[in-house]
């Protein structure tokens, strides 16, 4: 699994300013709106990169799930 700073370094270059606010995202602790980010650029291609974006996007959206459960989620 990638991490997004990983996905940052070896983005297409179409794809700078959208890693660039998941990365923001991130470091918020903002989960809801870094999933929203990767899932948008991962419906953009079919490359692998743009695959470990689906993946790193799912594992937000369960950081996000376990917030809720937990009544830890800000975001809601």
């Amino acid at each position: 699994m990638s991490t997004a700073y990983e996905l940052l370094m070896s983005c297409p270059d179409d794809q700078i300013t959208r890693m660039k606010l998941v990365w923001k995202a991130v470091a918020a602790g903002e989960w809801k709106e870094a999933a929203h980010h990767l899932r948008n650029a991962a419906s953009e291609g079919e490359s692998s990169w743009h695959g470990h974006c689906g993946e790193l996007a799912g594992q937000y959206d369960r950081k996000v799930s376990m917030q809720r459960v937990l009544g830890l989620d800000n975001q809601a």
